[in-house]
C-alpha cells in the first residue's frame, strides 16, 4: 500500500481520504478508480476500523453528470461504502433539488458547518456536524466549504465562524479527536488550524494534488484528484496528547479491483456509451494537447484555440470568446487519434457551452477583454480564450487599463471603439453572468439559448470539415502578454 504505515495497535483511529474525484472509473493512463480505492478501504477495515472521506467535489463535473446529474457517483461511492463526504464547491453545479436527490440517495453521511440554503435552514439531510466511537474514542466531525458564487439557493458562511461555533459544540458533546473535512485552499486549511487549537486534524479537498502540512504537529493533508492517490492517517493516543502517522497511497494498477464497484462502474459507463452512440474517430492529433488548468487560465492554450476557432467557424462570427473554465480534462492527449467520446468529455457542463452570436461594438469587446484579464479574473476559470482577434494585456496594470494597444480582428485589422463585430460566446457568460460577465448586447440571442449550438458539435463538425482531420499547434499568437507577469 505505497507509504501508507502499518496499523498501531495502541487503539487508532484511522482515516482513508480522497477528494475531488469526478470519474470513478480509472483514468486513460491507467491511474485511480474508485474500484481500486475500495480495495484499499476493505484491506486497512480488515485490520480494524477506518473511517472512509470524501473532502467535496465529486457530483460535478464529468461528462457522466451531463446526463446523470451525480447518480453515477453515488451509485460507486455507495458500493465503495464511503463513511462522510463535505460539499464541495462543484456540488453546487447541480440544481438545487438535484443536490437534495444525490444526498437523498447516498448510504454515507453529508456533513457541512457553513452551507445552507439561502434562508439559513439546514440543506435537507446535512448534518453540520456527527460524533462516532472509535476504537473507545469519541471522534468529533464537522465539514466547512469555501465561499463562492453559488446558486441563490444556496449560501456557504464564513468556513473560520462556522469552524468555531462546531468546535465549541464538539468540545462541549465530549469529543476526545476533533477532525475537519474541509473543501478550501490549503492556506485557509493552515490559518484554520492556527487559530483553533482544538482542531487535531483536517482531511481536505479543493487543490487537486496531494498536500501534506503541519500546523504545530497537527496534518492537513489532500490526496491527488480523480483517486490517483489517497491519504491515509493513522491517530493514537488521546485527548491533548494525540500522536499522527500519514502515508500517500498511489491508486494504480497494482491493486485489484473490488468487483462490486466495478460492476456498477461499469453499468454507467455502458449507458453512457449507448446515449452517445459508438465511439469513433473524428481526427488524429500531431501533438500533445495539455490540458494543465494552471496554464490555460492566465495565458492561450492549445486547446483554447482549437475550440474558439471552432465556434467561430460553426457560427460564421468574427470573434469568438470561451471561459477557460468550461474546458475541462484530466489527461494530457497523447499525439494520435482522438475520439467523438473524447471531445465530449471536454465540456462536462450540460448547458454551459452552447454558443450564442450577437453584435458587439469594439468598445463592449474590450469591456469583455478588459474583465477576462483583471486582478478578479485572471488565473481563474473566466480567463478567456479567443479567435478571430489578438490583443495584449499587461498584467502590473490597475484592472481595467490592462489591455494595450489596440485589438486586431480577423484580417488584422485594428478594431475602433465605434465598429461592429459579430461574436460567439458560450451561454455560461454571455448569459447567465458566470465568472462575473455582464453581456446584455446578448439578451436577444439568450432568449433562444436551448436552440444554440453545443461547442462540442462545432468542435467535432470544425476537426472532420475544416482541419480534415488533423489537428496541429497554431501558428500565431492571439493573447500576447507585457509588463510582470506574476500579478493577478
Amino acid at each position: 500500500m505505497g507509504g501508507a504505515p502499518p496499523p498501531i495497535p495502541l487503539n487508532p483511529v484511522r482515516f482513508l481520504l480522497v477528494n475531488d474525484v469526478y470519474l470513478a472509473d480509472t483514468l486513460a493512463d491507467g491511474r485511480g478508480g474508485l474500484a481500486r480505492v475500495a480495495t484499499v478501504r476493505n484491506r486497512l477495515a480488515d485490520q480494524g476500523p477506518v473511517i472512509f472521506v470524501l473532502a467535496g467535489d465529486a457530483l460535478s463535473p464529468s461528462v457522466l453528470t451531463k446526463f446523470y446529474g451525480g447518480r453515477q457517483m453515488v451509485a460507486a461511492l455507495n458500493a465503495a461504502k464511503l463513511d462522510y463526504a463535505t460539499l464541495g464547491n462543484h456540488e453546487f453545479d447541480l440544481e438545487l433539488d438535484s443536490l437534495a436527490a444525490r444526498i437523498e440517495g447516498s448510504r454515507f453521511k453529508w456533513i457541512s458547518s457553513n452551507c445552507t440554503r439561502a434562508d439559513g435552514t439546514p440543506l435537507p439531510k446535512v448534518l453540520p456536524w456527527d460524533t462516532l466511537r472509535v476504537s473507545g474514542h469519541k471522534v468529533g466531525l464537522f465539514g466547512v466549504t469555501l465561499p463562492g458564487n453559488y446558486p441563490p439557493t444556496v449560501r456557504c458562511a464564513d468556513p473560520d465562524s462556522a469552524a468555531q461555533r462546531v468546535v465549541e459544540t464538539l468540545t462541549t458533546e465530549g469529543a476526545d479527536l476533533i477532525v475537519g473535512i474541509t473543501h478550501q485552499n490549503i492556506q485557509d486549511d493552515r490559518e484554520l488550524l492556527s487559530r483553533e487549537p482544538r482542531i487535531d486534524l483536517l482531511l481536505g479537498g479543493h487543490e487537486h494534488d496531494a498536500r501534506d502540512s503541519t500546523v504545530s504537529g497537527r496534518h492537513i493533508v489532500k490526496a491527488d484528484a480523480n483517486a490517483v492517490s489517497a491519504q491515509f492517517v493513522t491517530l493514537w493516543g488521546g485527548k491533548g496528547s494525540w500522536r499522527q502517522a500519514t502515508g500517500l497511497v498511489p491508486i494504480n494498477a497494482t491493486l485489484p479491483p473490488d468487483t462490486a464497484v466495478s460492476r456498477v462502474v461499469a453499468e454507467w459507463d455502458d449507458s453512457l456509451q449507448k446515449r452517445l452512440g459508438p465511439e469513433r474517430v473524428v481526427g488524429r492529433s500531431t501533438v500533445p494537447i495539455d490540458p494543465a488548468t494552471s496554464f490555460s487560465r492566465r495565458r492561450e492554450s492549445m486547446m483554447g484555440d482549437l475550440v474558439s476557432d471552432a465556434m467561430r467557424s460553426g457560427t460564421g462570427a468574427d470573434v469568438a470568446l470561451i471561459n477557460s473554465g468550461t474546458l475541462r480534462l484530466d489527461n494530457v492527449i497523447q499525439p494520435g487519434p482522438i475520439s467523438n467520446h473524447q471531445l465530449e468529455a471536454i465540456f462536462p457542463y450540460a448547458d454551459q457551452t452552447r454558443v450564442v452570436t450577437f453584435p458587439l461594438s469594439g468598445a463592449g469587446l474590450r469591456r469583455l477583454l478588459e474583465h477576462g484579464v483583471s486582478s478578479e479574473v485572471l488565473g481563474t476559470g473566466g480567463f478567456l480564450q479567443v479567435s478571430g482577434l489578438s490583443f495584449t494585456f499587461d498584467p502590473s496594470r490597475p484592472s481595467g487599463r490592462r489591455v494595450v494597444g489596440d485589438l486586431r480582428g480577423p484580417s488584422g485589422r485594428a478594431l475602433g471603439s465605434d465598429d461592429s463585430v459579430r461574436v460567439a460566446f458560450g451561454v455560461y457568460s454571455a448569459c447567465a453572468g458566470g465568472d462575473g460577465y455582464s453581456v446584455p448586447e446578448a439578451q436577444s440571442a439568450c432568449a433562444n439559448q436551448q436552440a444554440a449550438p453545443r461547442a462540442v458539435d462545432l468542435l467535432i463538425q470544425y476537426i472532420t470539415d475544416s482541419l480534415k482531420g488533423s489537428i496541429e499547434t497554431p501558428k500565431n499568437s492571439r493573447v500576447l502578454q507585457t509588463g510582470n507577469a506574476n500579478p493577478g
